[in-house]
């Protein structure tokens, strides 16, 4: 029996923007509760909760200051138990984000660490001497632009702490067993709470070059992962990394059932794929997101390319994790425009082999909403990507308060879509429904079809049925004939005007400007 994250669909929730239940204009855990219809109905078979620990907010919300609580923001312990509860019941799973590379600066640990330099806990975190007037200890950056470079001087006591994100967000020193041995009671915390798995933030980083060296000149200018022929970055990507990934799956192995029932999906932004495809498959991730893939612009080859690329490299039987967008990438209705362009996207996402990761608002076609004017708040510039849900034209639907960001356009909710057969919604709801039925969509294997420059077409075949999918990245009409497939098939889906049922001819085959297909191709008999 496959197990069960293989043939999911996840759905991304980030509570501060998905419901509120308590007009304060946050969304919360009581809210997301309130809305597990949603997903449910959409079709999705997992949530994933971006963080609700408490937190300053340094990286709203990475920067956490206690990992075995949930800030009282977004409610209690209690609301994330009955959150858990309801989400099985309607026979969904629960993965919550695992942020371990680093605290807050407000976490007692850290507040440990930095007392002084004989702290019991001062190996807890990543300190060094400053250079020769001052300088910081090596030429490390952090990944936030603003933020300049990876060291922080802390005037107390004249050493520097490395963080890789904002000064309010130190690294973890996963060189010290007691910091592994407290991480892991952190994992078994959640996992006997009821929650399925984890998404590992930032699972490349996790360890540092041992001596501190400088990074290479040729790559001193990378924020973050670069790829250059035989030179390594040093404070990321580093194989001793793959232990701590390791005993995560230990320990979610020891809590598995059937199938293996606890999962854990990497965050691994690595511009090189064979180095993201040593990270999952194995023992140690599960699976990964396949970062490249929404970095490509709007053209048939690339994404055919990448997820070629990709596919050849990984070990057998592994899967990637597609998703158009998330908390840290703009949203593909931003990205590739409005219209025809997101049906033919979210046919590719939810076709693809690979495990398929749904944004909240996604499935109604949410842009990015830019801030207040003067009033940004993240400090890498994705406050639009994170904008409330609406679900309705009304009030919203997401508060009775002031939102803590800006709402998009009344038109674009959820209630607007719900019953509208032609809605983006609809589209996803059905895709969705296709792929659980499809055997060959659900786990068949992937080989892509040469289509010309305009079409991205692959089959999914599994035993006893194959499907082409055909995706016009083009505002024209195209046709092309697809070698060695069958004469002709039968539409199962188009994000067009084509009528499910009827018969498609593959020689050739024509596809209406941006329209996406999904062919079920009759075998002779």
């Amino acid at each position: 029996m496959n197990a069960w994250w293989r043939e999911a669909v996840l759905y991304q929730v980030y509570p501060r923007s998905f419901a509120d239940s308590d007009g304060d204009g946050i969304g919360d855990l009581p809210g997301v509760i309130a809305r597990l219809g949603h997903i449910h109905e959409l079709g999705a078979d997992a949530v994933w909760l971006s963080p609700f620990y408490p937190s300053p907010l340094a990286d709203h919300g990475y920067d956490i200051s206690d990992y075995e609580a949930v800030d009282p923001v977004y409610g209690t312990l209690a609301d994330f138990d009955e959150l858990v509860r309801q989400a099985h019941g309607l026979g969904m799973r629960v993965l919550i984000d695992l942020v371990m590379n680093h605290t807050s600066a407000e976490h007692p640990w850290f507040a440990d660490s930095r007392a002084s330099r004989t702290s019991p806990r001062r190996d807890w975190y990543i300190w060094a001497d400053p250079r020769e007037r001052g300088g910081v200890p090596n030429n490390w950056l952090s990944a936030f632009e603003t933020c300049g470079p990876a060291w922080t001087l802390d005037e107390r006591t004249g050493q520097c702490y490395l963080h890789s994100f904002t000064p309010g967000q130190p690294d973890l020193n996963w060189r010290n067993p007691e910091v592994r041995a407290a991480m892991q009671k952190v994992w078994r915390f959640w996992l006997d709470r009821g929650v399925d798995g984890f998404r590992v933030d930032v699972a490349h980083r996790l360890l540092k070059d041992a001596r501190l060296r400088d990074n290479p000149a040729e790559l001193a200018h990378a924020r973050r992962h670069v790829s250059h022929p035989g030179l390594r970055m040093r404070n990321l990507d580093l194989p001793e990394t793959q232990e701590v990934l390791r005993e995560l799956r230990r320990t979610l192995d020891s809590y598995g059932g059937p199938g293996g029932e606890r999962v854990a999906l990497g965050e691994v932004p690595i511009s090189d794929d064979r180095r993201l495809a040593a990270y999952f498959g194995g023992d140690g991730l599960h699976t990964a997101f396949h970062v490249a893939f929404w970095e490509q612009p709007w053209r048939a080859a690339a994404f055919r390319e990448t997820v070629d690329g990709l596919a050849v490299l990984t070990r057998p039987g592994a899967l990637p994790t597609y998703a158009l967008a998330t908390h840290d990438i703009s949203r593909a209705a931003t990205r590739f425009g409005a219209g025809p362009r997101l049906r033919v996207a979210a046919t590719m996402a939810l076709t693809l082999r690979g495990v398929p990761c749904v944004y909240y608002g996604d499935e109604i076609g949410m842009a990015d909403v830019p801030p207040r004017a003067g009033r940004a708040l993240d400090v890498d510039g994705r406050d639009g990507t994170r904008a409330p849900l609406r679900w309705d034209a009304g009030s919203s639907g997401f508060t009775t308060g002031q939102p803590w960001l800006p709402l998009g356009p009344a038109e674009v909710n959820v209630a607007a879509q719900r019953e509208d057969p032609g809605s983006l919604l609809s589209l996803y709801r059905r895709l969705i429904a296709l792929r659980r039925a499809s055997p060959a969509l659900r786990a068949g294997d992937y080989r892509s079809v040469e289509a010309g420059p305009d079409v991205f077409a692959y089959v999914r075949s599994a035993p006893g049925e194959r499907m082409l999918v055909a995706l016009n990245f083009s505002a024209r009409l195209v046709s092309f004939t697809p070698r060695a497939l069958p004469a002709d098939g039968r539409a199962e889906l188009s994000t067009g005007r084509r009528l499910t049922g009827t018969r498609v001819s593959l020689a050739p085959l024509t596809l209406a400007p941006d329209e996406g297909l999904v062919v079920r191709l009759e075998e002779p008999s």
